[in-house]
């Protein structure tokens, strides 16, 4: 099901942009990060009510660590589709990476409430609980 889920999220009617956005991928995924960002930003403009242009370019600009860029991006995605857990779960990430674990905790949560058998979100959770209590010992 969620394999299925991310091919809706990723149909644009669009042609064009359905063929960006595999190229930008396949540019993300071969860590050419500079242009994979050119791309989903130009798709952006030019789309800015398409959420998975929005939740690539929250991923790229994660992978380049700007995460204030990445937030961004992801709160863009979720205006759009406030179920999208993989914006939800990179968001989650970028609070892990800011140290700001309370925050963190509140995203696996909610993520799991919209996808309870993530595996990712499950083991982030637990994670950031163990964190967490640490912190508080």
């Amino acid at each position: 099901i969620e394999a299925q889920i991310w091919k809706i999220w990723m149909h644009h009617e669009n042609e064009e942009v359905r063929a960006l956005m595999v190229a930008a991928s396949q540019s993300m995924n071969q860590s050419l990060f500079g242009d994979a960002l050119l791309v989903f930003s130009a798709i952006n403009q030019r789309f800015p009510d398409y959420a998975e242009a929005w939740n690539k370019l929250a991923t790229v600009t994660y992978l380049l660590e700007d995460y204030e860029a990445s937030i961004e991006a992801i709160e863009a995605t979720l205006a759009l589709e406030p179920r999208h857990f993989g914006a939800l779960s990179g968001l989650g990430l970028i609070y892990i990476e800011r140290n700001e674990l309370s925050k963190a905790k509140q995203c696996f949560e909610r993520l799991l409430l919209i996808h309870p058998a993530s595996p990712n979100a499950i083991q982030n959770l637990q994670l950031v609980e163990q964190s967490l209590l640490r912190n508080i010992i």
